[in-house]
């Protein structure tokens, strides 16, 4: 299963100041759900379409893991000073859990 996230950086933004807001919410995450894998963090080059400039894909093996994230959540005062961290710099936020199908 896949969590993936798309947004876009708020006006004035700078690619490098969105990827390392997002490598400190990644490795943070990373350490206390081990279950959630970073796939990769993805900004377009080619202005091809419009929107998102980023993407964010995490894997993980069950729904339950969402529960875990979602306890987490509620406990874990860092994740979420990095998670406004990162709102600061970004707008237009979607999420989706997908399933691979081939």
């Amino acid at each position: 299963m896949f969590y993936m996230i798309e947004f876009d950086q708020k006006p004035g933004i700078e690619r490098k100041q969105v990827a390392e807001a997002y490598q400190r919410f990644a490795n943070h995450f990373a350490k206390l759900l081990p279950q959630f894998k970073l796939v990769g963090f993805f900004s377009r080059d080619l202005y091809m379409g419009h929107r998102p400039q980023y993407l964010a894909l995490w894997e993980f093996s069950a729904y339950a893991d969402l529960d875990a994230w979602n306890n987490l959540w509620t406990t874990d005062e860092e994740g979420r000073r990095l998670a406004q961290e990162l709102s600061e710099l970004a707008q237009d936020w979607n999420a989706k859990v997908l399933a691979k199908l081939l």
